[in-house]
């Protein structure tokens, strides 16, 4: 027996690698992707309230306002009231008795003048009373002779004379007021202007008084609506607040919504002595200096009240742009875009006025300039404004 087969073989178990147990401990792939994902997650969320939070809140405030093309920066107004466009001179055309109309002579925007017949009524009527009364006329007259024949001879008493003379006199009345009925049908322009609306056609009835009816009253019939253009003005309404700043007699400037473009001369005619409690507002009336003939009733304007006239040069000045002198930095002024986010722009000026510079190009209307702290931003840069 050899040495060698005689020698113990050493257990090599224990260094058997179980591979049931290191499979347990692996992490699986899923687990870590699950992880790397929530991790990314948490990062993009922060970043994006980093974006949205931090970094507006640290982006500088700056004041800014919107580019508007304007006139007269010498001569600014004190303050400007929205109102309509009312005639002074106005009225509503009615006869004085009622009838049927059988004749207009108009049309609306026809221009008339005064004592223009406008329209007619039916006289019929009218007539065949005028021929009893003309008849009954001459028979008083015939009585009233007769009994002053008599009486000149002695056969008559004075009181049957002054009795026919009495008779005579009504008769007469009554047909000197049927001839005034009859020129009443016929209608007249009271002034010259212009036919606003037309109330009635041919055919119509039209009443000259109060109707009464069970709840109320209908108004007179109105043939027409008469309006004087030369007397045109502003009924606006100014807060309560600022009515201290005007006085009668002041000079404006009136524009029509109708006409963008042109402008018209005005004078603050009156302040109503009242105020509007629920709106607290005073009503005022500005009358518009030569209105022409593009004017029309009812159409909505506006009113800039002025420290003193202006020239006709001044009325005519086209619209410009000016911005405050503090919104330009070198040759440039700064546009906040609607991301606010700041646009270097190049700009050409022009004229300086009272801290205001006219700019020539550059800058648009609608354009939102930044007028504070310009000299210290940066293009592209955000910032905050109100």
């Amino acid at each position: 027996m050899s040495v060698t087969e005689d020698r113990p073989r050493p257990d090599l178990s224990a260094l058997r690698i179980d591979r049931e147990e290191h499979d347990a401990r692996r992490v699986p792939w899923g687990t870590i992707a699950g992880w790397i994902i929530t991790l990314a997650v948490v990062i993009a969320a922060a970043i994006a309230v980093y974006k949205v939070w931090i970094v507006p809140r640290r982006a500088p405030l700056v004041e800014t306002l919107v580019v508007k093309p304007s006139v007269n920066v010498t001569n600014p107004p004190l303050l400007t009231a929205t109102g309509y466009l009312v005639a002074d001179r106005q009225s509503k055309i009615t006869p004085k008795i009622s009838g049927k109309v059988v004749r207009l002579n108009f049309d609306v925007g026809d221009k008339v003048t005064s004592g223009q017949v406008l329209a007619i009524l039916e006289s019929t009527n009218l007539q065949a009373q005028l021929d009893e009364t003309n008849a009954a006329l001459q028979q008083a007259d015939r009585e009233w002779k007769r009994q002053a024949a008599l009486w000149k001879d002695g056969v008559t008493t004075r009181s049957q004379l002054d009795g026919a003379e009495a008779q005579l006199k009504g008769a007469r009345a009554r047909v000197d007021q049927i001839r005034i009925n009859m020129q009443d049908m016929v209608v007249r322009a009271p002034f010259d202007g212009t036919i606003a609306t037309k109330n009635t056609e041919v055919g119509e009835v039209i009443s000259s008084v109060m109707m009464t009816q069970a709840g109320g009253t209908l108004p007179a019939g109105a043939i027409c609506t008469l309006v004087d253009l030369k007397t045109l003005e502003v009924v606006a309404d100014v807060n309560e607040s600022s009515i201290g700043q005007l006085h009668e007699g002041q000079a404006a400037e009136v524009s029509v919504d109708a006409f963008p473009n042109q402008k018209w001369k005005g004078v603050l005619r009156q302040i109503i002595p009242t105020a509007d409690r629920a709106k607290a507002t005073v009503q005022v009336k500005v009358k518009i200096v030569d209105p022409g003939d593009r004017l029309l009733p009812e159409m909505s304007s506006s009113v800039s009240f002025l420290q003193s006239e202006r020239t006709d040069a001044e009325m005519h000045e086209p619209a410009k742009i000016w911005i405050p002198a503090s919104a330009i930095s070198g040759e440039n002024v700064a546009i906040a875009g609607a991301d606010k986010h700041v646009t270097l722009r190049h700009v050409t000026t022009g004229a300086v006025r009272e801290k205001r510079i006219e700019i020539t190009s550059g800058v648009n209307a609608g354009d939102r300039v930044v007028t504070s702290g310009v000299d210290t931003l940066e293009n592209g840069q955000l910032i905050r404004f109100e």
